[in-house]
């Protein structure tokens, strides 16, 4: 089954699949398929993270800090100076 020409030729148009079947190829002892990088196409280019996960970010790296400083309850204003 693995070693008919157009299972072949699926293993080596498809890297992930080529990766998860080429141990069985190994197993039966047949010479699994390399995937080609000429046909594989490129990845979605990445995304940075939204302003909105930043400022998140910034105020729990903020909340970090006030905690080593202040210890864990953070920095509280005293309310004996209002």
């Amino acid at each position: 089954f693995l070693a008919q020409p157009d299972m072949m030729e699926l293993l080596a148009s498809s890297p992930r699949l080529c990766r998860a079947l080429s141990p069985l190829c190994r197993m039966f002892g047949l010479t699994p398929p390399t995937p080609s990088a000429v046909d594989a196409p490129d990845p979605p280019p990445r995304r940075g993270p939204s302003p909105a996960r930043l400022a998140a970010r910034r105020r729990r790296l903020s909340d970090a800090a006030a905690a080593r400083e202040f210890g864990p309850q953070g920095y509280r204003p005293s309310t004996f100076d209002r």
